[in-house]
């Protein structure tokens, strides 16, 4: 599938064959206080995660010319 991703300059092709990566969801997970109003209150959560290429075929950068 195509996803658009507005912090990546260019592409990246990410093979979807298995094995040729590993995601790592952190045990971390924080919840902070953003804001509030009369009806809502709105909470931050976040986690980290790491993505490792385990093969040198499993990510493959693709830039626009200059």
């Amino acid at each position: 599938p195509v996803v658009w991703a507005p912090a990546v300059d260019g592409a990246i092709v990410l093979s979807q064959r298995g094995g040729d990566a590993e995601l790592t969801i952190g045990e971390d997970v924080s919840i902070a206080y953003k804001s509030h109003d009369a009806d809502t209150v709105t909470l931050e959560l976040q986690e980290s995660a790491t993505f490792v290429a385990t093969t040198p075929e499993a990510a493959i950068a693709m830039r626009y010319s200059d």
